[in-house]
């Protein structure tokens, strides 16, 4: 009776505190956006050793991205953006990981042009195990995937797999990467990817 009695509390316990997720999950951010905010604000005061300055100057900076977002969205690209992209282009070395970093930033924001946009299914790490993932490239009936990491989509694995071991799904990257973040909690399209992963697992697989 008391083992029992027991086993509830700490059931009720657990769900008490996982209620509370959402709201540690907003104040976290929260608390790394302030001191963020703060840092940057520290460091420019020490540089302008002035209050005024400094706050003229973050919402100056927060001014400039807010255009620079609202040029990218409606004209598809900014002349500030393609002048430093020419620029990195001639560097050395550097060139490389800026191009790398500018085509997942593309992707993981929609702004890629190139096609490969596509989410698929794959078992991996290992047979039996179904994980979301993104079209990086295709070459020869080869697949290359990026296969994200929750809660951060940003860090994961690239792999490469034959094209007939993946199966499509319509989920979009925003959809995908939402599934992702929440930890599954957001099952967008979940009759579909059930029903490819059920079809997958009883077709032979070559």
């Amino acid at each position: 009776m008391i083992a029992a009695a027991v086993k509830k509390m700490i059931r009720f316990l657990f769900v008490g505190a996982l209620s509370f997720f959402p709201l540690v999950v907003v104040l976290l951010v929260v608390n790394f956006l302030k001191n963020i905010g703060l840092s940057a604000y520290l460091r420019l005061n020490t540089l302008t050793d002035s209050a005024d300055t400094t706050v003229l100057l973050m919402f100056g900076v927060l001014g400039a991205l807010i255009l620079l977002g609202w040029t990218i969205e409606r004209y598809g690209r900014s002349v500030l953006l393609s002048a430093i992209d020419r620029m990195f282009e001639k560097i050395p070395a550097v060139n490389t990981i800026y191009s790398v970093s500018r085509k997942i930033s593309n992707m993981l924001t929609g702004k890629d042009d190139s096609g490969k946009k596509e989410v698929v299914l794959v078992e991996y790490p290992k047979d039996g195990v179904w994980v979301p993932a993104y079209v990086l490239n295709r070459h020869n009936g080869i697949c290359v995937l990026f296969v994200p990491t929750s809660p951060n989509p940003t860090s994961g694995y690239t792999v490469l797999v034959k094209d007939e071991l993946t199966v499509p799904v319509s989920l979009t990257l925003e959809e995908a990467s939402s599934f992702i973040i929440s930890m599954g909690a957001d099952f967008t399209k979940r009759d579909e990817v059930t029903e490819k992963i059920h079809g997958a697992g009883v077709t032979p697989r070559p």
